[in-house]
């Protein structure tokens, strides 16, 4: 007796069956789409603790992405029918290539011959799957995978110590004798070498607020931290320790640190962006909205799964730890482009100063603020308004890198320049708010950072420290206000390292340590450090301590930028044009044609709004177009800056930043005009 083939009435057996096609779906769904998302995910648990993930969410997401999702499509499979037998096998090719093409892109060929290599193991398995039992078999076998790999993400991984975290508060809390209002600021990738000039000095007139910090407390010029990355930075800010490589950033990792010692002591007020250091209990904190997960995991898994041409306009991942969107811009949706903005870089910030504008000051408060600032993506302008990107990915960058090109790095070191006075602008904020609630004067007020970044020209990796990049990386900002004036307008050159910070703390408010804290304080005697480690993901680094690796970093930044003035960036060779009133009608005409980017946006400027289109781009073609011409970028009548083009994929590009000020409400003339030696030409559109 035969058994009727699905939908065609004849005696002959499928070579498979519904259950056949099920399993695989199911195991093809998790190996080839699923788990690798949720693997890398995993293994960075900061990317659920930057997010404030509940619990419940994390376990939703793992149950949905292995459990839900792939069952979803094995029940393709399940449907009787000829044309659903088509539609499954089509369905298990496409899988088998998705999880051929993770393995042959890792390696170093062109993307068509990955994906043409792909194809044919996607069609090759398929065809195996309908001829041999054995592959049918292995397929059932392996249908218990996806609790396997439920068990291994929740139990197993990093993201499991998240999921572990006790619900008691953890660590000891110590007597403190002499409390003051505490506040701690700690800024996100930022160089001290952003704010001094090539002999060491503060910019003040460029960083009026930083200029004040030192003019009232401590300037700690000398200062390092111990380590390159957040997750490890910020809790040796934290701990006075340097830890271990092998840690996560929570509570349960660090049961001693600044919130858990002074819990009894002080009202805490603690807005943490990357890390969990203060037990739920004690500071909850805002979670990001559901939606916005699903937004950021499909980023994840855009970049992971898709063919290297179709990841290009996706937003980066390697920015930040979250809103990945918010990079790119949506101009056909500006509402929902500034939300992205304020809901990632300046939203923690927004909260720090709220509770430092409401909170009850009668007792003792602690008052704790982690912003990103200077961090990148770069999209600040010192007066806290932003730009819109208008094209999503930096030119000067490559693989987390740096290309060789100066000018362009050079113009990345605008960006960042620009956001540093942003991030002086935040700290003006909170002083104000500080001197509002009258306790600016007695409180022990510290600003630091947790690393540093590299823009530097041939630099594989902006974030790496490494001997050549101490300057860029190690060293960072350390001001510290003390209470009452003490100490004001000093600046202290000894090595003093990021763990210093809790012990110095400590010391101020009466506080005793445990002894196996590693920092001293600064107020002690001058420790005898004859070197200094600073550790990364690569290994630790060890240097000098007299700091001359930032004044190096000084001097480039100098070469560009005059004055430390971001606005006074020229390509090499050109004139120094800035300023210049152009009549353009009067000029001679380019062989050269120019198109710029979203110029709607200059058609109804409002500059009370707080995205203004200060970033200029576009393209020119025609004449001898090859990505060196030098451009002028004219701003009703005046020339905003000047600029040199680049080759992106083919097409003639160019960037500029212009001052907004340049800018007037309503209708704006935004005109390009090429560089000639000394003349000037007009370009046609």
């Amino acid at each position: 007796m035969g058994v009727a083939d699905e939908g065609s009435g004849t005696a002959r057996r499928p070579a498979d069956n519904r259950l056949d096609r099920f399993a695989v779906l199911v195991v093809l769904t998790v190996f080839g789409l699923t788990w690798p998302v949720l693997d890398l995910l995993g293994r960075n648990a900061e990317f659920f603790l930057a997010r404030r993930s509940p619990k419940l969410e994390i376990v939703v997401l793992a149950a949905v992405a292995l459990l839900v999702l792939p069952a979803a499509v094995g029940l393709l499979g399940l449907l009787p029918g000829r044309v659903m037998r088509w539609i499954g096998l089509g369905l298990i090719a496409t899988l088998a290539t998705s999880l051929a093409n993770l393995y042959l892109s890792r390696i170093a060929i062109p993307w068509w011959a990955d994906m043409t290599g792909a194809v044919v193991v996607g069609v090759g398995f398929t065809w195996a799957f309908t001829r041999f039992g054995g592959v049918r078999q292995l397929g059932r076998y392996s249908s218990f995978a996806p609790l396997a790999l439920l068990a291994v993400f929740l139990f197993a991984m990093p993201v499991g110590d998240v999921l572990s975290e006790p619900d008691s508060v953890v660590g000891n809390p110590v007597p403190v004798s002499d409390p003051v209002p505490l506040v701690v600021v700690v800024l996100d990738e930022f160089p001290v070498a952003s704010l001094i000039d090539s002999q060491g000095e503060l910019r003040e007139s460029r960083y009026p607020s930083f200029a004040k910090l030192a003019d009232d407390g401590t300037w700690y010029r000398n200062a390092v931290t111990v380590q390159q990355q957040t997750e490890h930075s910020v809790p040796a800010i934290l701990t006075g320790s340097d830890p271990d490589q092998s840690l996560i950033p929570v509570a349960g990792h660090y049961p001693f640190n600044l919130f858990t010692a002074l819990r009894s002591s002080y009202d805490l007020y603690v807005n943490e962006s990357i890390t969990q250091l203060c037990p739920q209990q004690l500071c909850a904190g805002l979670s990001a909205t559901a939606s916005s997960l699903v937004r950021d995991v499909s980023v994840v898994a855009g970049h992971l799964l898709l063919p290297e041409p179709a990841t290009e306009d996706l937003p980066p991942i390697d920015r930040g730890w979250g809103d990945f969107a918010a990079v790119t811009g949506d101009f056909d949706a500006r509402g929902e482009f500034r939300a992205l903005l304020r809901d990632g870089q300046q939203a923690s910030i927004e909260r720090g100063l709220a509770q430092m504008a409401t909170a009850d000051v009668s007792e003792p408060a602690l008052f704790y603020l982690h912003a990103i600032v200077p961090h990148h993506p770069w999209q600040f302008l010192p007066d806290g308004r932003s730009y819109p990107f208008i094209v999503s990915t930096n030119p000067a960058s490559f693989d987390g890198g740096w290309i060789d090109d100066g000018f362009l790095v050079a113009q990345a070191m605008q960006r960042h320049l620009l956001q540093v006075g942003y991030a002086d602008h935040v700290i003006g904020e909170v002083i104000a708010t500080l001197e509002e609630r009258g306790i600016y004067d007695e409180a022990m007020v510290v600003v630091t950072a947790d690393h540093g970044i590299a823009i530097v020209p041939g630099v594989e990796h902006q974030r790496t420290i490494t001997p050549e990049t101490v300057g860029e990386i190690a060293a960072v900002p350390l001001f510290i206000k003390y209470p009452n004036g003490e100490g004001g307008g000093v600046i202290d050159d000894r090595r003093a390292l990021t763990i210093d910070i809790l012990p110095t703390i400590a010391d101020v408010i009466g506080a005793e340590l445990p002894d196996d804290v590693e920092g001293v304080s600064l107020l002690g005697p001058t420790p005898a450090r004859e070197s200094t480690t600073t550790t990364g993901p690569e290994g630790p680094v060890t240097y000098g301590v007299d700091g001359a690796e930032k004044l190096e970093v000084a001097r480039r930044i100098e070469s560009w930028f005059p004055d430390g003035d971001p606005w006074a960036l020229l390509p090499p060779g050109s004139p120094d044009l800035l300023g210049a009133d152009v009549d353009t009608s009067s000029l001679e005409p380019s062989a050269l044609r120019v198109r710029l980017r979203e110029s709607d946006l200059y058609e109804d400027v409002d500059t009370a709004d707080d995205v203004i289109p200060a970033r200029v781009g576009g393209s020119v073609w025609g004449g001898s177009a090859n990505g060196d011409e030098m451009l002028a970028v004219v701003v009703n009548g005046e020339v905003g800056a000047v600029t040199r083009t680049y080759i992106d994929d083919g097409t003639t590009s160019f960037l500029a930043m212009i001052p907004p000020e340049l800018l007037v409400d309503g209708a704006n003339t935004v005109e390009i005009v090429e560089v000639d030696g000394d003349s000037l030409l007009r370009i046609g559109s």
